[in-house]
């Protein structure tokens, strides 16, 4: 097959670096992307945290303390084979076809290239979620093209001093407007992360113009809710931002981006949030099963145990939910019996019930299945209320509602119901979206 010959009609498994021109060789994938698609299916994309070891101590940050705290036994960066070895798991076992790579800071991994090279060679096109740092010294992005990056998901969560300040750390912003900039001019794919906490809210409109600027894929605009180490109390009311006051400069951002062509995604907001001509956008528990760009929950609650985000140890075996045993479902109900009224073990009734659910699902089909873990992570990993309003609100079986340290800080008033007939489909808002479809996913998409 001769470069002319290399178009999007060609199987993905006869493409090859040396078939493309001259100007994408080295494993990027950009010239063949398909435009969109509207096709709505479970992806398939995995997850995999390589160690919380960072070059970046980013306020909003998941994984803070772990970073901070050099014992932390999620802290250094694992051993390159099992790395691998997780990776083959992750496309063996669990069918999965892409995935994102993270740190802490994965570009600073020693292995990094040889991963990529590894993750490519199985088909499981390797996603960099990164701050840009390393990324921006000169020869280093030939690097990681050459050894098969999909994609670089880049997080650029201000503009100038409102990064740095954001990052925690005095010229982040330079070097990773060079890094994307060095990205739009060797053909490298590239996505935005914006997490809106309150000092970049005014600017959400800014950060959609660079995406329109430098050509980027997509861009996600992630609420700055709570996950894993957020919990230790750093979100104030001065650094976090009411729902209702992100809106405006949301929607302005949206219109610049959906006029640009360019995929906008908004994580974990309420779906009132949205005007109507962007519920598509917005991405709760329950639709993040249908966005490819997302993570697969049976995979990812795999590589979400700690003996995979650690250095030292084995792997747990895989397993699928819904497969658990019943015997761990009668101890986790013994859990929860004995842990009523006794305050002091609440979190192991949260552990318990969690376990209970996901057990309990074997029976369910796999769609089904899917949609009652997210009601399980919602509920009882997040803790998402609803306001007596969202009992009349048309999207209340599809909707979260309001994270609970939200909900903690400012209660749930800001709730409006969505008028009309009630809905129980997931995608029934989503399936008007049109995303971003990169070359090997085309099978599907069609």
């Amino acid at each position: 097959m001769t470069p002319e010959t290399a178009t999007l009609g060609t199987p993905a498994a006869e493409i090859t670096p040396e078939a493309l021109p001259a100007k994408y060789n080295g494993g990027n994938w950009k010239s063949l992307a398909l435009d969109k698609t509207q096709k709505r299916v479970l992806t398939k994309r995995a997850v995999m945290w390589l160690g919380q070891t960072c070059n970046l101590r980013c306020y909003f940050c998941y994984f803070l303390n772990r970073i901070d705290d050099a014992h932390h036994p999620e802290h250094p960066f694992m051993d390159i084979q099992k790395a691998k070895d997780m990776c083959t798991i992750l496309r063996e076992f669990y069918g999965c076809t892409s995935i994102d790579i993270q740190g802490g800071e994965p570009t600073i991994y020693p292995h990094i290239l040889d991963l990529i090279r590894h993750c490519h060679d199985i088909g499981l096109y390797p996603t960099l979620i990164t701050n840009g740092l390393h990324l921006a010294k000169p020869g280093n992005l030939e690097k990681f093209r050459d050894a098969g990056i999909r994609d670089f998901l880049c997080s650029l969560h201000g503009i100038g001093d409102i990064h740095d300040e954001v990052v925690c750390k005095k010229g982040a912003y330079e070097k990773i407007t060079a890094a994307i900039g060095r990205m739009q001019e060797i053909g490298v794919p590239f996505r935005f992360n914006c997490t809106m906490s309150k000092p970049v809210v005014e600017i959400l409109p800014q950060i959609a113009q660079k995406a329109i600027d430098y050509g980027a894929n997509a861009v996600n605009y992630l609420a700055f809710n709570p996950f894993e180490d957020q919990e230790t109390g750093i979100r104030t009311h001065d650094n976090v931002a009411k729902y209702t006051d992100i809106k405006p400069y949301l929607t302005e951002a949206m219109d610049m981006l959906e006029a640009a062509d360019i995929e906008c995604n908004v994580r974990y907001l309420p779906l009132c949030m949205a005007e109507d001509r962007h519920k598509k956008n917005f991405y709760n528990f329950q639709q993040l099963s249908y966005d490819h760009h997302e993570w697969d929950y049976q995979s990812w609650m795999w590589t979400g145990l700690q003996p995979q985000r650690m250095k030292e140890g084995g792997l747990v075996p895989a397993f699928r939910i819904g497969m658990r045993d019943r015997q761990i479902m009668g101890m986790a109900h013994k859990m929860r019996d004995f842990a009523v009224d006794r305050p002091t073990v609440a979190r192991f009734v949260f552990g318990a019930q969690h376990v209970v659910a996901r057990v309990e699902q074997a029976v369910r089909g796999t769609e089904e299945m899917y949609r009652e873990e997210a009601m399980i992570r919602a509920k009882y990993d997040a803790g998402y209320r609803y306001h007596e309003a969202c009992d009349t609100c048309a999207a209340r079986r599809i909707c979260d509602g309001f994270h609970g340290d939200y909900a903690d800080l400012f209660g749930t008033a800001e709730a409006t119901p969505i008028q009309g007939t009630p809905i129980d489909d997931p995608k029934h808002f989503i399936k008007e979206q049109r995303k971003v479809v990169e070359r090997e996913d085309e099978a599907w998409a069609k």
